[in-house]
């Protein structure tokens, strides 16, 4: 069986688990989230400092790695202000930008260390410092120009959301340790191992209890064009820039699986806060998740045939 869908099945196993663990209220649905918040401001962060730290960057091509991924971004939000003059509504296009742009690099995290190694889990927590601050640059001025809601924009508040975001401070403390040699073992690397441990089975889990499938009815068309783009053009988009950057095998895989990935629940949630379409967004977490069970595989396979046949 192909590696990828080997690593796969336990990923959207529990992603199902999830699902099946909020439909039937085995738990609570005023618990996912706490342990959406346990997950993202404390268990995550402790998961991308302790791979960071620990890392061995030496050899990797981590600067046009992220000079790579970041240029993916931007390209991949210029395709979809490309999509502005469709006859659609501002709200719902704004649905279409964020499934353009947005990833869900938590499905990646899980999957990078069983399929790429020590060195593609290295590269892919990395991802995660340039990436969530642009990101969410984008997606609040896009939410800002074509959104639905009156509330006047806090632009003081959105940017020290984005300076004290967890994710990116762990990032940085991670790579500042790593540049000083400091925590690789001892108290402090082991409890930042131990807490990591704990992230991605929780936030699989509250992935999968957020999938809204009745969602998936909502213009289907529209829906239809916004999961090409996330899972068709933005792997293409992001494997194509790293070829041109000289970037490959597994960093080039990784990258391509960036661009793969599917839809981030956190898409939606900004989409309530400013006036997006959240249904419409809701559907396209669904799909782009369901779907890209499917199609990781077949993009890290073009991206990195050697180390499949391996």
């Amino acid at each position: 069986m192909n590696p990828v869908v080997t690593a796969l099945i336990p990923i959207f196993g529990v992603i199902a688990l999830g699902w099946g663990l909020r439909r039937t209220g085995l738990v609570a649905t005023e618990l996912w989230g706490g342990i959406n918040r346990l997950s993202y401001q404390a268990l995550l962060p402790a998961l991308l400092f302790s791979t960071i730290s620990q890392a061995d960057y030496t050899g990797l091509p981590a600067a046009t790695f992220l000079i790579a991924v970041t240029l993916g971004f931007l390209v991949m939000g210029a395709i979809a202000l490309a999509f502005r003059p469709l006859p659609i509504d501002g709200p719902a296009y704004t649905s279409l930008f964020q499934g353009s742009v947005r990833w869900n690099g938590f499905v990646l995290l899980a999957l990078a260390a069983p399929v790429f190694g020590p060195e593609g889990a290295a590269l892919a927590a990395l991802v995660f410092a340039p990436t969530v601050p642009l990101i969410n640059v984008m997606c609040v001025a896009a939410l800002s120009v074509w959104g639905a809601s009156e509330r006047p924009l806090n632009r003081r508040l959105i940017l020290m959301r984005i300076v004290t975001n967890p994710l990116i401070l762990a990032c940085v403390a991670g790579a500042g340790a790593n540049a000083l040699g400091l925590f690789r073992d001892g108290p402090v690397a082991d409890t930042a191992a131990l807490a990591g441990r704990a992230a991605l089975p929780l936030i699989l889990l509250a992935i999968g209890a957020g999938l809204d499938f009745s969602a998936l009815k909502a213009r289907p068309r529209l829906l239809t064009l916004a999961v090409a783009l996330k899972l068709l053009v933005a792997p293409l988009v992001f494997y194509v820039l790293g070829r041109l950057f000289g970037v490959e095998g597994v960093a080039l895989a990784v990258l391509t699986a960036v661009g793969a990935t599917p839809g981030a629940a956190a898409s939606y949630v900004l989409a309530r806060e400013m006036g997006g379409d959240a249904r419409l967004t809701a559907g396209h977490v669904t799909a782009t998740t369901i779907l890209a069970a499917l199609s990781l595989p077949i993009w890290i396979s073009i991206a990195w045939p050697g180390g499949m046949a391996g």
